[in-house]
This record gives structure tokens, sequence and C-alpha cells, in this order.
């Protein structure tokens, strides 16, 4: 291989390599607004979920069932699987 057919050789893939860091970036930075974006309907979200709790009492009172069933949950599936696995 002479010196001209490497220094093309070397634009070649110097080209193919800028291609792909370019394509690479441009994904990162997609990536990027996509995060903000939903960091941002993330916020609204609660905001929204926060004002329909003052606004309406039996979304509250659901709201404050579920709590309790989670936190009932935690406390009974545990003892369920050691009674399960031991007996």
């Amino acid at each position: 291989m002479s010196g001209v057919d490497a220094r093309l050789a070397a634009k070649d893939e110097q080209e193919y390599l800028d291609a792909r860091y370019k394509q690479a970036r441009a994904d990162l930075e997609r990536q990027r607004l996509i995060e903000n974006g939903q960091s941002g309907a993330l916020l609204f979200a609660a905001m929204a979920y926060g004002e329909t709790l003052e606004e309406n009492s039996l979304f509250r009172m659901a709201s404050h069932w579920a709590k309790l069933v989670c936190i009932a949950a935690v406390f009974v599936i545990p003892n369920l699987l050691v009674i399960h696995v031991l007996l």
C-alpha cells in the first residue's frame, strides 16, 4: 500500500467516524430533549394530582384507601411468603 492509498483510506475512515459521531451526538441530544419533556410532564402531573385531591373528596378518599392497602400489603405479603416457604 502506497502513501497515497494510506491517506485515502485514512480520509475515508475519518469521514466515516465523523458521520458516526454526528449521528451519535444527534441521538444523545434527542434523548436529552425527550428527558427534559418527561420531567416537565411529571411536574405537571404532580401539580394536577394535587389540585384534583383538593377539589374532589371522592378521589381523595380513594387515594387514601389505596395508600392504606399498599401499607397493609407491605406488612402482609412478606409474612405470607415466610409462612409458605417455611411451612
